[in-house]
């Protein structure tokens, strides 16, 4: 290095954590990772339950659970969302002596375990990158924007009428965008659905609506309900297309690729998909055969690295790449990588009462998104921009 570029560097190494050092700060030495460790948060308060789309109840509180933190020998640490015990001992086998910036290799690795703690693991690593950088994620991955225009998701099918009162009260509060799930005993009740929250909330808002593989015979959490067959797919699909809706995600079976190519044929509204896939070869496929317009890859399944490669892989196909929720920090590290990409309009949050990402995941950090006028301003912070609050940790 010149010595007029070593001394322009100066003043910004002089923000970075001392145990950092110039060496991570420059990246110019490995980093070697000493350890994982699972970090286990106290209950503040039990604050609910609800009854989701599939039929199971889903519980919330404010903190519980735990995260994982991969440490350093130079007193970096990432954290990531949690992982198991079970699981621990193997992922620290894969990663303890490595140097994270070999995040390439180590993404394959964890990923290829099919552990479920592996792209916590990996979202961790990328947060001791975005810290050694200095640099949030979404900086260090291209810095498209600094926010993002969140969509609620909601759970429930509960009644027409309780959905409709709360796309209102969502929009009051300044949301752009909501997600409807969509699976009704009948057409007429989907159809019906939409109708009354266009009416109620107008044009300039945005609906999606999600069908959750309506029914899929091949996933037993979704046997809940009425299975979709191909023609009622396309009789929804064309009239959510009547009515503005931005798409319909999964209204099949995930690897009924066929019809779901033809019904995409068949309408101009959007067809959305991908949670549950898997590999960058399948998502080629789903988009080579023009089955969805907008795929959804899931980052506590996929991990970061994978993620980025499929939104590459989107935009080479004029298709859009809006990653399916993850879980508290799993969130945190989706949102950068939307603010990251643009072919990414909106990012999904659960926002259903008592379900509510930012009220109750988010109450965990000491400097979350911020909420207001319908977008969520990215933490500014190194790496996830997020630090766990200290009065959350168990002791």
């Amino acid at each position: 290095m010149r010595r007029r570029t070593f001394l322009k560097t100066i003043p910004a190494l002089i923000t970075v954590p001392m145990a950092a050092s110039f060496r991570s700060a420059l990246a110019g030495v490995n980093i070697k990772i000493t350890d994982v460790r699972i970090v286990p948060l106290r209950v503040i308060k039990e604050v609910g339950s609800l009854v989701d789309f599939a039929g199971g109840t889903r519980s919330y509180r404010l903190g519980g659970g735990s995260f994982v933190e991969v440490h350093t020998d130079q007193g970096l640490i990432g954290i990531g969302p949690p992982v198991t015990e079970a699981d621990l001992p193997r992922l620290k086998t894969l990663v303890v002596g490595q140097d994270p910036f070999n995040i390439e290799v180590l993404a394959t690795r964890l990923i290829a375990t099919n552990l479920r703690g592996g792209p916590s693991v990996e979202i961790a690593l990328w947060d001791l990158i975005g810290k050694a950088a200095n640099q949030p994620l979404y900086k260090l991955w291209g810095g498209v924007q600094n926010r993002v225009i969140p969509y609620a998701s909601q759970l429930r099918l509960s009644t027409i009428e309780e959905r409709v009162a709360q796309t209102v009260r969502l929009k009051a509060e300044g949301w752009k965008a909501i997600k409807l799930r969509n699976r009704f005993p009948t057409l007429k009740e989907d159809i019906r659905l939409v109708e009354q929250v266009r009416k109620a909330v107008g044009d300039d808002f945005i609906i999606t609506t999600d069908a959750n593989q309506a029914n899929s015979s091949g996933n037993n959490f979704l046997q809940n309900g009425t299975r979709w067959d191909f023609e009622r797919a396309v009789a929804c699909a064309r009239a959510y297309q009547e009515m503005g809706v931005y798409w319909l995600e999964e209204p099949l079976p995930r690897y009924d690729f066929d019809h779901i190519a033809e019904l995409n044929k068949l309408v101009e509204l959007k067809i959305a998909g991908g949670e549950a896939n898997h590999s960058l070869h399948e998502f080629r496929w789903l988009l080579e055969r023009n089955a969805y317009d907008i795929i959804q890859p899931e980052i506590m399944t996929e991990g970061p690295n994978l993620m980025r490669k499929y939104a590459v892989l989107a935009e080479s196909m004029n298709k859009l790449c809006i990653p399916h929720v993850g879980n508290q920090l799993g969130n945190i590290c989706s949102m950068h990588l939307v603010a990251s990409w643009s072919n990414a309009p909106y990012f999904e949050i659960f926002n259903d009462p008592p379900s509510s990402e930012m009220q109750y995941t988010n109450g965990i950090y000491e400097n979350p998104p911020v909420f207001k006028d319908g977008y969520l301003t990215m933490p500014d912070g190194p790496g996830l921009g997020v630090t766990i609050r200290k009065d959350y940790i168990a002791k």
